[in-house]
């Protein structure tokens, strides 16, 4: 690495196996107690990033937004679970590079020694007296020594963890449980827009108007006059009629709002799910193995 990193950028960069392929993101960085540096991280995976593997920093590569881990996705998957708010002891360190068969000692030292204010976010290896793991220095005691050179021979040929014994004549059985977690995303957006259209509006309006007619009366008795001379002459009306006039107002008529509402619906989700199976074998009876049975 050409320049040094902060130990608080772990926490955002994505996680990818020595192949490229994607694991997800970093849920805790590991440091040791004695130099402050990062030893091992917790890598969520599968689906959901519900699931989470221990893998050791040795060998990785780190720019920012990246770490390239040095072992291969499924290595990690069935790396050993020593849970999730626990320091990790010696003997956990151990198992742990067993599994992936390195060496525990040599870490690159990329990483800023001012870094240690992200300690307390990660659980960090038991001060144990003669035990050393990852970023040990020069003066680490025989027995660390020792631990380191037998994990180097077995580099070449990485074991399985061992089952964990619980007694001489019995073990204990564990198996991976499903945790479901929700979040809250944006899905969408909803918006009113106001726009004007024109339409074509009959309404029937009864209107009056006066017409003329002729009304012919007949004079008789003292109204009729001997004499009167004849003469031209005329006589006029005036007519008026209804004449319908359109006005337009601009009224009020409603208002329209966005509102939300919370529906809930079912979703189904799946996912593969490890157990340990336990077997017996010499001599058992049928009643001692139907009840072996029942408990698993």
């Amino acid at each position: 690495m050409s320049t040094k990193k902060n130990i608080a950028d772990l926490f955002d960069a994505t996680a990818y196996d020595n192949t490229g392929d994607k694991l997800g993101g970093i849920k805790e960085v590991f440091l040791d107690d004695n130099t402050g540096k990062p030893t091992f991280v917790e890598v969520s995976h599968g689906l959901f990033g519900l699931n989470s593997s221990l893998v050791p920093l040795r060998g990785a590569q780190f720019d920012g937004e990246e770490l390239r881990l040095a072992f291969a996705k499924d290595l990690i998957k069935d790396a050993p679970d020593f849970g999730s708010d626990t320091a990790l002891t010696t003997t956990d360190q151990n198992r742990l590079n067993e599994h992936y068969g390195v060496n525990a000692a040599d870490y690159q030292d990329i990483y800023e020694s001012g870094a240690q204010e992200r300690q307390e976010q990660g659980r960090t290896a038991a001060r144990e007296e003669a035990a050393g793991f990852a970023g040990t220095t020069a003066g680490t005691t025989a027995g660390t020594t020792e631990v380191a050179a037998d994990q180097t021979a077995e580099k070449k040929a990485p074991t399985a963890p061992k089952a964990d014994v619980a007694g001489d004549n019995s073990l204990v059985r564990s198996e991976e449980e499903l945790n479901v977690s929700k979040e809250n995303v944006q899905t969408g957006e909803a918006r009113l827009r106001k726009f004007v259209v024109t339409e074509t509006e009959t309404v029937d309006v009864p209107v009056s108007r006066e017409e003329v007619r002729v009304v012919r009366t007949p004079i008789t008795g003292d109204e009729q006059v001997d004499g009167q001379p004849l003469t031209e002459g005329e006589a006029s009306v005036v007519l008026h009629e209804e004449r319908v006039n359109v006005s337009k107002d601009t009224v009020a008529k409603e208002k329209v709002a966005l509102e939300k509402e919370q529906v809930t619906e079912t979703q189904r989700v799946s996912e593969e799910l490890k157990k340990e199976r336990i077997e017996t074998a010499g001599d058992v009876t049928e009643a001692e193995q139907a009840e072996r049975d029942a408990r698993k």
